[in-house]
């Protein structure tokens, strides 16, 4: 499975249902997009948000984007729906870190809608999207609904990925070191399933046909096998790799973030000898 040397080669590659031979994991039998599971992402109509709302829809998914108002996100999802794609200039603490530019993409098949925070709860997986500092707060009013239903979630915070805004300023040295930890401990809800992945992403780099560089697919993902298994088939519909981890006992060492020389060795250590190829850059 050697890098690819374009986005053609990439493409059939990663359509294959050969499982891989190196670290990727195997990827599913493609099924109709009617028995996919339906997402909803907290934090749409933020930068990540927007660009993997486009990716998921574009991918055959039925994809609700969350916002405190329903209007903000109808405002993005209308613009997403026209084919226009959806590009902004971001302003104030965060100006210069990227701005929302989802090119213009054929959306006539799309699954796509607005909500608003409480809609999150009606979807088989809800994407926490938010800044950390959000994520719970957002999360605790729906508690109430989706409590023993079986929900799969997927934690893509960063506590530790510091903002020129204020946020990601980490967490208490006394507690868990993982903010997926800490929300599953809070959930305390055993039937639900977690996982962590797009921890290292730009949103910069994901389209909806695929990765801006497709020379560097890859993502990280752990977590609770039920929700993994999801999360891969995810990552592959929309063009990219996974790499699966471990369970959440491996959270800590995937946060964005938390950096260190042993984990940047790592990563080289894994390129050069396993051919990974994790998506780095803007």
């Amino acid at each position: 499975y050697p890098p690819p040397a374009s986005a053609a080669i990439y493409i059939t590659m990663v359509t294959s249902t050969t499982p891989p031979s190196g670290p990727w994991a195997p990827r599913p039998s493609d099924r109709p997009k009617e028995e996919l599971p339906s997402i909803s992402v907290i934090g749409g109509t933020g930068r990540m948000g927007v660009h993997l709302c486009a990716a998921w829809a574009n991918a055959g998914y039925d994809v609700t984007m969350c916002s405190r108002s329903k209007e903000k996100a109808q405002v993005i999802v209308d613009e997403l729906l026209s084919g226009k794609g959806y590009q902004k200039k971001v302003t104030g603490a965060n100006a210069g870190q990227g701005d929302y530019c989802v090119p213009p993409c054929n959306a006539k098949d799309w699954r796509l809608r607005a909500g608003d925070n409480a809609a999150a709860a009606n979807a088989d997986i809800i994407v926490l999207g938010t800044m950390y500092e959000q994520a719970w707060p957002i999360l605790e009013t729906i508690t109430p609904i989706i409590k023993g239903k079986g929900k799969k979630i997927l934690d893509m915070t960063n506590p530790f990925l510091s903002r020129p805004d204020g946020y990601g300023a980490g967490l208490p040295k006394d507690g868990p070191q993982a903010g997926i930890l800490i929300h599953k401990e809070k959930l305390d809800d055993p039937t639900a399933k977690w996982a962590g992945a797009y921890k290292h992403i730009l949103w910069t780099l994901i389209l909806p046909t695929g990765p801006k560089n497709p020379s560097r697919p890859d993502i990280e993902v752990f977590g609770d096998k039920d929700a993994v298994d999801d999360i891969v088939e995810l990552i592959y519909r929309h063009g990219w790799r996974p790499i699966v981890r471990g369970g959440l006992d491996a959270a800590p060492d995937y946060e964005g973030g938390k950096v260190s020389c042993c984990k940047i060795f790592g990563n080289l250590k894994r390129e050069f000898g396993e051919g990974e190829k994790l998506s780095v850059g803007w």
